[in-house]
């Protein structure tokens, strides 16, 4: 009867040590943040899940974005140093990207072009532009 109660202490034992090590130790690799993000966001939704807590579903992709970006924080940052070029900001590189288009053939495919030139004559109409 002792050997059962043993190692179940000592199962116990190392899964708080595996989850202390996910939750308190600041990564330092990428592969540790990845699983200490990803590990953080499941125990989040366990215990909210555990204690009935609804949380309202976010209403926009830019909700989600930004609740991501606070989780974000623990990641190692890269450090400017002082003559270093500032880099192009997302609706930057969004300006300088071509527009692309959306349209579905005679068969109900949808294709992708990266410009209208690139839709054939016939579905040219139908194109539509894909939003940023």
């Amino acid at each position: 009867m002792i050997k059962p109660i043993f190692w179940t202490f000592l199962f116990l034992i190392m899964i708080l040590a595996l989850d202390q090590l996910l939750v308190q130790v600041p990564p330092v690799h990428p592969v540790h943040a990845a699983a200490s993000n990803f590990y953080r966001d499941f125990r989040s939704r366990l215990i909210n899940l555990v204690s009935n807590e609804k949380q309202a579903a976010p209403k926009s992709i830019e909700a989600v974005i930004e609740n991501q970006q606070g989780t974000r924080e623990t990641m190692p940052q890269k450090i400017k140093k002082p003559g270093q070029e500032q880099t192009r900001s997302a609706s930057n590189l969004q300006a300088g990207k071509p527009q692309r288009y959306l349209y579905s053939d005679s068969k109900g495919e949808l294709h992708f072009t990266d410009s209208l030139d690139e839709v054939p004559d016939k579905y040219r109409g139908q194109a539509q532009p894909m939003g940023q």
